[in-house]
Parts: structure tokens; C-alpha cells; sequence
């Protein structure tokens, strides 16, 4: 197994699987595009962007723990893409930690990276792996702002939105209204503490001066991040796309949720919020554009004594998914990560560091509001 291909990319045919691809091959380093359908994946691998120049190879495998174990072994690095996480996240990350893979994957949603923590995180660390979900635009930007914050001394609270510009994915759409069945927490006095069901919001924006519509979106990874932060308090995270209307309509299927579809046994509750998002986004985006797809990051911090705010500003977050899951499985492969188990890409690496990629891939830039 030494001559292995280093990285497996588990989902490759998908939108966002195929840009990890993209950006691996812009690394040089080779690569495994690996998924249940064959036809699918030869096909995804044909758009990728300058993938003459790519050394990769296709393998099909069944979304079973002991398939991916045989795929995962001799393998460094595990790109999972594949989603919804709460329900197909868990296989892969027990194939990748019996595989003794570092683990990497592209979810937002708290439930399951609360859940991988508990079930996973202290296995990993024993074994000198990395377990790092949320490896992704959403939500490793707004951590970040939120660092930037924390670097201030007199800062305990930090306020945090996600503004993204564009249209989910189908498997972020079923991901997103997936997670009204899940608890969404954030940090308050240093415990996490659950929403009210269905929250909402509304919020200011660093590019505008009407209010966006913001929620939970599954609570976000980041109040998971700081509860063991020496001086980090208080940490609430809400996204709101730029588009109003868009989160007023994943608002009013929340609240369906809480009054009539949690009446049912739970997988007609799951069948029917996935046929919900079918009709919202059945199939796949084209690929975004910088001078649409504009996202802007904010977080602002506070103290007794005042406040600091910081935004990124960034376009094109799928993109940037597949850039910062190549630069973080790049760092695996040359060096042993300085902290190992359940850790957020930018407590491992650095957020200057996570940033500094965005930012010579010309996708991002910090910037100090107050």
C-alpha cells in the first residue's frame, strides 16, 4: 500500500467533490476520486479544469465502513464531501480513524461535529490524527474574524455572521433544511446553550445598510471551537444569505418544522424535509462567479472596556472549499499537524495561515472595521 495515492477525495463527483479535485491538482499532489458510480465520476473528473495535467485515479466504493477502510488503508489524508453528514458522515470518519487517516470534511452542521467529537475526538488524538470538520468556506472564513477578535485582550464576546452570496448546492439544500430536526447551541458564560426553535434574526451586513434575515443554520461549528477558550465568553454565530427572500423561505419551512412535521415518526419527518429541499434546488449550480458570488464575514468582538470588528471580505465560497480542503491535506502530507484530535483548520494550522492561502489565491482579505 506505500505507493498509494496520498489523498482520497470521497464524493468526488459532486459539486463541491470536484472542486477539492480542482485544487489538488493545482497542489500537484495525486489523488483518489472515489464514490459509488463510476460513470458519474469519470464524467466529473472530465471538467475538472486542466485535469490532463492531474494524477489521480478513479475507484468505486460502496458507502460501507469496512469498504471504505479497504479504500481508506495506506492512504494520509480523507476529503470528505458527501453529505448530508448527520446521516453520512459517521461511516467515514470510523473508516478513516481505522484506517489511521487524517480526517477532513466539508460540513457546517454542529449536531454532527458535536457528535464526532464526543464518539471520535480522543481516539484520533491518541493516535496522532487530525479530525477537522467544517474545513470549508463555511465556516472556517468567519473563524477567521472571530480570531482576529480574540487576539484582543479585553475581548470575551464575539458577534458573528456569515453573509454568503449565491445558491446552495442540492446536497447543501438537503443539509440545510436537514438540520431544523437538530439542537443549534451557542456559547454563553462558557457552556453551550441551546436556540430557541426556529430563531431568527435580523442583522446588519458590513456592504449594506438594509438588514438581512439571519438564523442559526445549525448553530455553526464555531461556539464549538471556543468553549475551551481561556477567555472566551460569550460566541453567537447566524448566517443569512444576501438573498432576503431566500432565508424568509428556509425560515417559514423551520417553523413547518416545529408546528407540524415534528408530529411525525422521524423518517417520514426526514423524507418529507428532503422532498421540501428537492424543490428548492434539484439540481447543480453553474460555477460561481466572482463578480456575483460575494461573501462577507463578520465578526465583532467586545469587552467591558469596547469592541473591535473585523470582516473578511471573499467571493466564490465553493471554491474556496476546495481550496482550503487541498492547502489543509498539503500541510498533512508534509509536516505532523501541531495538534492533533478534534480541531477546527484554524487551531491547527493558524488562521493567518488559512488565510494567507485565500488570499494568494486571490479569494479574500481581512480588514479591520473598528
Amino acid at each position: 500500500m506505500g505507493n498509494k495515492r496520498p489523498i482520497a477525495v470521497y464524493g468526488a463527483n459532486g459539486y463541491t467533490g470536484s472542486l477539492v479535485c480542482e485544487f489538488l491538482r493545482h497542489f500537484q499532489i495525486p489523488y483518489i476520486a472515489a464514490g459509488r458510480d463510476h460513470a458519474r465520476l469519470e464524467n466529473a473528473m472530465k471538467r475538472v479544469p486542466g485535469i490532463e495535467t492531474a494524477d489521480y485515479e478513479i475507484a468505486v466504493v460502496e458507502h460501507d465502513v469496512n469498504a471504505l477502510v479497504e479504500l481508506f488503508t495506506g492512504v494520509k489524508v480523507v476529503c470528505n464531501t458527501v453529505g448530508p453528514f448527520v446521516l453520512y458522515g459517521e461511516k467515514v470518519v470510523e473508516a478513516a480513524l481505522r484506517a489511521g487517516c487524517h480526517y477532513i470534511d466539508t460540513t457546517g452542521e454542529q449536531p454532527f461535529v458535536l457528535h464526532v467529537r464526543d464518539k471520535f475526538g480522543a481516539e484520533f488524538a491518541k493516535r496522532g490524527l487530525l479530525l477537522a470538520p467544517a474545513t470549508a468556506y463555511m465556516h472556517a472564513v468567519l473563524e477567521i474574524a472571530c480570531c482576529a477578535c480574540a487576539e484582543h485582550s479585553d475581548v470575551d464576546t464575539i458577534e458573528a455572521l456569515c453573509a454568503p452570496t449565491g445558491t446552495p448546492t442540492f446536497g447543501s439544500t438537503q443539509t440545510i433544511i436537514l438540520m431544523v430536526r437538530g439542537e443549534e447551541y451557542y456559547l454563553e458564560g462558557g457552556a453551550l446553550v441551546p436556540w430557541p426553535p426556529a430563531y431568527s434574526a435580523d442583522v446588519s451586513a458590513p456592504f449594506t445598510d438594509r438588514l438581512l434575515f439571519g438564523v442559526p443554520w445549525s448553530g455553526s461549528p464555531l461556539p464549538l471551537w471556543f468553549t475551551d477558550h481561556p477567555r472566551m465568553r460569550n460566541l453567537k454565530a447566524l448566517t443569512s444569505f444576501t438573498n432576503r427572500e431566500l432565508m424568509l423561505q428556509v425560515h417559514g419551512i423551520f417553523k413547518h418544522y416545529h408546528t407540524e412535521l415534528i408530529k411525525l415518526p422521524e423518517d417520514e419527518q426526514i423524507a418529507a424535509l428532503q422532498r421540501i429541499a428537492s424543490g428548492i434546488q434539484g439540481g447543480t449550480p453553474p460555477r460561481e462567479n466572482p463578480l456575483v458570488h460575494r461573501c462577507y464575514d463578520r465578526a465583532i468582538g467586545s469587552g467591558s472596556m469596547g469592541r473591535v470588528a473585523y470582516t473578511v471580505y471573499s467571493h466564490c465560497p465553493y471554491q474556496q472549499t476546495g481550496l482550503l480542503q487541498a492547502f489543509v491535506a498539503s500541510l498533512l502530507l508534509r509536516n505532523t499537524p501541531p495538534s492533533v484530535g478534534f480541531q477546527s483548520p484554524c487551531r491547527t494550522f493558524g488562521y493567518r495561515n488559512i488565510l494567507g492561502v485565500l488570499e494568494r489565491f486571490g479569494y479574500a482579505k481581512l480588514v479591520k472595521e473598528i
